[in-house]
């Protein structure tokens, strides 16, 4: 009984939009970096520029500390406006500290490689501005642009960091087609551990499409990116590739409510170049998504979702060791892959704060519909539409 009373008081405490931010995403089981494949959301914009049309007049901020790595237990502080001038849609976002280069892979379990490959010992992405563009001409279209920089002469230790990024999106929506296109163009960071390390991503490429058809949404995202870093004298490389297949509906309950599935094949392949060869990671799941947004009363708006894989599997065959080697060449499935999540909005007419609570199988103290206090993870945020 406490557990379920410290949830709702949470709930009512935390609070983004009821069609916006990470908060929102995330506690409808959705990407809450890059939005949604096939919900409105204005986080959609970071996927596909085009939506800058849809995304007008509108501010919003997203509570967070200076940590210079995002994530659900450590939210970044970001937050941008968008506006319009004439037939012209357009905004500016601030700090949204994602890498422009597709570099960061999600992984079933530890045997699973992340080919950030060693970036914490580097510069973050810093004084990341994002600026959008966009306009309807019998078609939407929308462009983006991104770029970073941050610069320590030696501050801090004893030689120079910095880093440097830039990228550009581009995104198409006509009738119930939506196309993206999304390119990281630079990414890279000198002064690691000693001064003459390096780390510089390749050029990362994102491209996706979906399409509506009798009320469901099918759609196919897929991404390519890599890594070279020299420390001390030694290169290492990674280059990996990453894709999304599914399809997802959703459907209304009355006119106050509407709840939604999706599922997914999910493939990820990860070679990590080292000088005793070449280490292969290998990743395929089948998750599928349940979740609800329902309208409480006419000043709360509650959600929740759950996810889990049906089938998944992680592989890995590393270099200089032999096939039958402990965990090598081997494929293990991951038991604990349920997600569970909640969030409320809490509306004051054109002005929300909205909030998520989130658990994850990965702790094995939680169990699914059973949420720890101790398991706990959370956003919140702030928007308002003008």
């Amino acid at each position: 009984m406490k557990k379920h009373l410290l949830l709702v008081v949470g709930l009512a405490l935390l609070s983004t939009s009821a069609f916006a931010t990470k908060a929102r995403m995330e506690s409808l089981g959705q990407d809450g970096a890059n939005g949604s494949f096939y919900l409105s959301d204005t986080r959609n914009v970071f996927r596909n520029a085009a939506f800058v049309n849809t995304t007008k007049n509108y501010v919003v901020t997203e509570w967070g500390d200076a940590s210079a790595t995002d994530s659900t237990t450590t939210p970044e502080a970001e937050g941008g406006w968008y506006s319009e001038v004439g037939a012209f849609g357009y905004g500016v976002y601030l700090n949204n500290t994602q890498s422009s280069q597709v570099t960061h892979y999600t992984s079933l379990t530890a045997t699973s490689k992340n080919n950030t490959l060693n970036r914490a010992a580097y510069a973050g992405v810093g004084n990341k501005l994002d600026v959008f563009v966009g306009a309807d001409m019998g078609f939407e279209w929308g462009v983006n642009l991104n770029i970073s920089n941050f610069k320590d002469e030696g501050v801090n230790q004893a030689f120079e960091q910095k880093q440097s990024g830039l990228g550009v999106g581009f995104g198409v929506l006509m009738g119930d087609l939506d196309a993206y296109a999304n390119l990281g163009l630079k990414d890279e960071a000198k002064g690691g551990a000693a001064s003459g390390d390096k780390w510089e991503a390749k050029m990362g490429i994102n491209v996706g499409t979906n399409y509506k058809w009798q009320g469901y949404t099918f759609f196919a995202d897929y991404k390519k990116g890599g890594v070279e870093e020299t420390a001390s004298g030694t290169k290492t490389e990674n280059d990996a590739t990453e894709l999304n297949v599914g399809f997802a509906r959703v459907m209304e309950i009355a006119s106050s409510g509407r709840w939604f599935y999706d599922f997914r094949w999910y493939n990820n392949k990860s070679e990590e170049k080292i000088t005793a060869g070449t280490d292969e990671y290998k990743i395929s799941d089948f998750p599928l998504t349940l979740g609800f947004e329902a309208d409480a009363t006419s000043w709360l708006t509650l959600r929740g979702s759950v996810s889990q894989s049906l089938k998944n599997s992680a592989e890995r065959n590393l270099a200089g060791s032999s096939p039958g080697a402990t965990s090598n060449n081997k494929k293990i499935q991951d038991p604990n892959s349920a997600t569970v999540a909640a969030g409320a909005t809490l509306n004051f007419g054109k002005l929300k704060v909205d909030g998520t609570l989130q658990t994850n199988g990965s702790n094995a103290n939680n169990t699914v519909g059973h949420i720890r206090t101790d398991d706990l993870m959370g956003r919140v945020a702030v928007d308002y539409w003008f």
